[in-house]
């Protein structure tokens, strides 16, 4: 070891190596910078450290030849040899890596969201084998179709978390595009945005989402200027299909977006709907500050903060009011309302659909003002009204998630149980990890007694755990663990939604134990009646006498329930399918209240849109 030790020094290696080293990383400390400034592939740092370290292994060898001679210096020629070993090796490595598989997400993502995990809705889909994505759990060996995306939420490149609604948006106006391609499977928001911020493999979200491609990218927005960078990438081998960069005015943004759809299309060989001319984004004038806030009514409704989306998204009609998809996005936002606050349903209900006629006035194509009339329909007891506008939308927007979604809970609140869980089915396999409609296919299955308590128990339970935030899906919990008799955990549950609609606990907790035991039912009665905490549910008559009839009170439900039919006081009318309800389901007076509101209501055409 000594003598080693000796002919290093003599042939000074360890000088060599530190200065090599030094120069390396200085080199690609300035590569870096370099990088970042003019946006250049990510894939130069990694070839230029391999070079590096190629070059590291060429430099000690010379070193140790030299010291061998007893002279420390390098001849011309040999410095040609390494320019042309680094060259030859620098021009092989980059063709690698062009050719290589995308294992994980874009240069650009990846370099800023390093150690990305699979997020947890997505490890309760995957590792529970439960039903968020049913489809694909009850026939495994169905492959993944051909023509079939998920649009990733692009990075936000501006240097800002607070522009993230920016990118967020550009991201779902690219999606809502590539929904109206009849022949292509689109993931929804709601299951491609589970993957933002997170660094999963691509084969892995593909599998997930059951899609053969995902498209992804980054934005950067400055002033008025926007750059877009997105590339299209084959989920089962990785390989790169399409890329593009964008550099345009926030007054050509629907151009770009246009650009982007149909570049997709063509790669995945889908033709575009007839009558779609030439477009799949309308190429219309928006105020770019319109477009501003309408993207940032996005994200809030997304969100379900209803309340805040039905503000910016007036802001973004009032300074732009010839914008139709604003109008659209505002319909839709003021038909939730009444189902996410204090808000006088009879209000809200007007004015969505005044925002929806407004919209179609613009543009009598705008899917989205036809979900939100059908919705406001449905609620309204129009059935007939709200079968043709889900009808129409799903006609304009085949693999919209949201309008099989909206169709799917009309058909349930029609009557339909079975047409209703086909179409749940439908939207779930464009959206997989959606909490809301896997909620919904629960309590479905366990109306038309398709699962036994047992596995019904297991699936919501798995729900709720990947999606604790959500109080539709606490609420639905509630009605399935009541149904199911397991009272501790529907506790739980009425505790969780409490909490997050911001109520007393203890006051829904009691209407829990009354229902499990008749000793507590007077003072659960008595606090369902005067809890200020309780407050919302007389509000609404059906939820109101589903309560009522749990408690024992008959009588009073009935009378619940006829106010309904006389009033239409009710957003939920789903829950007069659920089980809570058999005990009066063949009583004349709730048959009578069936038949003055129209249920149930059978569609002229039963075919499947």
């Amino acid at each position: 070891m000594g003598e080693l030790l000796a002919r290093l020094k003599q042939r000074k290696l360890v000088q060599w190596a530190l200065a090599y080293l030094a120069a390396g990383w200085a080199l690609l400390q300035a590569l870096g910078l370099a990088v970042d400034s003019y946006d250049w592939p990510h894939d130069i740092m990694r070839i230029a450290f391999a070079v590096i370290a190629l070059g590291f292994v060429i430099a000690l060898l010379l070193a140790w030849y030299h010291g061998e001679r007893g002279a420390q210096r390098v001849s011309g020629a040999e410095l040609l040899l390494i320019a042309l070993v680094l060259a030859i090796g620098g021009g092989l490595l980059w063709r690698h890596e062009r050719a290589a598989p995308a294992q994980i997400r874009s240069p650009d993502a990846a370099q800023r969201n390093p150690g990305r995990t699979i997020p947890d809705s997505v490890a309760a889909a995957t590792s529970s084998g439960l039903p968020i994505a049913p489809v694909a759990a009850s026939a495994p060996t169905i492959p993944i179709p051909a023509k079939s995306i998920a649009v990733l939420p692009f990075v936000n490149m501006s240097g800002d978390p607070k522009n993230d609604y920016f990118s967020d948006g550009i991201t779902e106006e690219i999606l809502d595009a590539l929904a109206q391609v009849p022949d292509l499977k689109v993931a929804a928001r709601t299951s491609a945005f589970a993957f933002k911020g997170k660094a999963e493999d691509l084969r892995k979200v593909g599998e997930v989402l059951d899609v053969a491609t995902v498209l992804e990218g980054s934005v950067q927005k400055s002033g008025d200027e926007v750059r877009i960078t997105a590339q299209l990438i084959d989920t089962r081998s990785g390989y790169h299909l399409w890329s593009e960069k964008y550099d345009r005015k926030l007054t050509s943004i629907f151009a770009v977006e246009d650009e982007i759809s149909k570049a997709i299309a063509d790669k995945l060989k889908v033709q575009l709907a007839e009558g779609s001319g030439s477009t799949l984004v309308a190429q219309k004038t928006v105020d770019p500050r319109g477009h501003d806030f309408y993207l940032r009514g996005l994200t809030l409704l997304a969100a379900r903060s209803v309340g805040e989306a039905v503000g910016v998204f007036q802001q973004a009609v009032a300074i732009d009011p010839n914008y139709a998809q604003a109008w659209a996005a505002l319909a839709e936002a003021q038909a939730l309302l009444p189902g996410y606050g204090p808000a006088s349903a009879q209000v809200a209900y007007a004015d969505s659909l005044a925002s929806a006629q407004r919209a179609l006035t613009l543009n009598p194509d705008t899917a989205l003002a036809f979900v939100a009339q059908g919705m406001v329909y449905g609620n309204q007891m129009r059935w007939a009204d709200a079968d043709r506008a889900l009808r129409r939308a799903l006609a304009l927007a085949p693999g919209d998630a949201e309008a099989l979604n909206q169709y799917a809970q009309f058909l349930d609140g029609a009557g339909q149980l079975e047409p209703a869980l086909v179409e749940l089915d439908r939207a779930l396999q464009r959206d997989p990890l959606s909490g809301i409609s896997a909620a919904i296919r629960v309590q479905l299955r366990l109306r038309l007694h398709r699962d036994d308590a047992a596995t019904a128990a297991s699936q919501i339970g798995a729900i709720v755990a990947a999606h604790p935030e959500s109080l539709f899906v606490h609420r639905a919990a509630l009605n399935i663990y009541l149904a199911l008799r397991r009272y501790p955990e529907a506790e739980a549950q009425a505790r969780a939604a409490a909490a997050l609609g911001g109520t007393n606990p203890e006051a829904r907790v009691l209407l829990v134990r009354g229902i499990a035991d008749p000793a507590q039912r007077a003072r659960a009665v008595q606090s369902l009646e005067t809890a200020s905490a309780n407050a919302e549910i007389p509000r609404d008559a059906i939820v109101h006498a589903m309560f009522l009839i749990q408690l024992g009170e008959r009588d009073r439900a009935l009378d619940a329930l006829e106010e309904f039919a006389a009033r239409g006081n009710s957003t939920v009318p789903q829950l007069l399918w659920i089980e809570a309800f058999d005990p009066i389901r063949n009583d004349p007076r709730f048959k009578a209240v069936l038949k003055k509101v129209g249920l149930p209501y059978v569609p002229q055409d039963a075919a499947a849109p």
